[in-house]
């Protein structure tokens, strides 16, 4: 099967690249989601989320190492015949623009709602999609080097954030420790289980991975990072707020409210907008590559740039149809909406693989 993108990354540029690309919509609204189900254990919920992405990872590769040098689109057809793969493949053609289209509109109801709230929604939105389309008809080489360059500004902003709040968090708020057994952080860890479903999109880029050895490590180092991440905001969100985190839609965005040193530094709201714009960036630039990626392998097209932004155009016009205002966003991202992520990027792939498993036991062994 012929590559469509040619272009080489290392693994540790696909695992920079997941890190905004599974962080950027979950940084500011997973302390509240958490703690509507898992209360004072609202940190252990992301460890438990984590194994989602272990099992998403785990289908990828397994997939990966079965066909070497295909993704899902391309594999599917050889594993369920070419009408079944075809069918498979076009559940992700609705999917994939439905997925980005949340996204985008999350970010567009967050800009307009904190700093911009007299700009056309389309225009916040649009704006930042045109650059994305640019960005991803550049290459997935391009997408993994402005990632390297924007992720060390997103971690040192958030590092800086979360440093500047020491001072005002109660470790108190943490007692008491599981209360009600394990059972609240468990539901707690379905909504960001969502978010660590999406690993499964690196069954797209490792065709394109030069350390193929390598992958699987940096794949796993990602999601402990991503994991730590998450538990170092809710536990800073927790200690800060204590019950009242779940009545702030960005608790995160709250947080930065309360850091003021000698009336100088103060108002450091901005950084989190800084935080939330560049990681939307990543995430809806792997998205629309995935997105065209798959179009193209799916029509068997020789290049998927063609595509890009005419994709670019259906995403935003999925981001005003899905759903109508903030409301429906924040009702997509709760524990509903990702159970359906869930099922579509990890239980449809991990189908894949069974049957793919079975029909290996089932095929006769030659010249036996």
């Amino acid at each position: 099967m012929k590559l469509i993108d040619k272009d080489k990354i290392s693994s540790m540029q696909m695992a920079i690249f997941m890190y905004p690309a599974i962080l950027a919509t979950s940084v500011l609204g997973v302390p509240s989601i958490t703690m509507k189900f898992a209360g004072h254990d609202m940190w252990l919920s992301p460890i438990w989320a984590s194994t989602m992405g272990l099992v998403a990872i785990m289908i990828a590769f397994r997939l990966n190492h079965g066909f070497s040098g295909q993704s899902m689109i391309e594999c599917s057809t050889k594993i369920l015949g070419n009408i079944g793969g075809k069918l498979f493949g076009l559940l992700y053609m609705f999917y994939l623009p439905h997925l980005s289209g949340i996204i985008l509109r999350e970010y567009g109801e967050f800009v307009l709602s904190t700093v911009l709230h007299h700009t056309p929604l389309f225009v916040v939105m649009g704006s930042l999609l045109l650059l994305c389309a640019v960005n991803v008809r550049s290459g997935i080489q391009v997408i993994a080097r402005s990632s390297q360059i924007l992720i060390v500004l997103t971690v040192l902003l958030l590092s800086f954030i979360l440093i500047l709040l020491i001072p005002e968090m109660n470790p108190s708020e943490i007692l008491p420790f599981a209360e009600k057994g394990l059972k609240p952080s468990l539901l707690g860890a379905i909504a960001p289980a969502g978010w660590f479903a999406e690993y499964i999109l690196i069954s797209f880029f490792l065709p394109n991975v030069s350390d193929r050895s390598k992958a699987l490590k940096a794949s796993l180092l990602s999601v402990v990072f991503v994991t730590l991440t998450m538990v170092a905001i809710n536990l800073s969100c927790l200690m800060l707020f204590g019950d009242l985190t779940d009545t702030f839609l960005y608790p995160v965005m709250i947080a930065a409210r309360y850091i003021n040193y000698a009336d100088f530094l103060q108002h450091l709201e901005a950084f989190i907008v800084a935080i939330w714009v560049t990681g939307i960036f990543v995430k809806v630039s792997l998205f629309l590559y995935v997105h065209a990626l798959a179009t193209a392998q799916w029509l068997n097209m020789d290049d998927y740039r063609p595509l890009v932004f005419p994709l670019a155009f259906l995403t935003l016009v999925y981001a005003f149809w899905v759903v109508s205002d903030q409301a429906e966003v924040s009702a997509l991202l709760g524990a509903g909406g990702n159970i359906y992520t869930i099922c579509m990027l990890v239980f449809l792939p991990g189908l894949l693989w069974a049957v793919a498993g079975l029909k290996k036991l089932l095929v006769p062994v030659q010249g036996g």
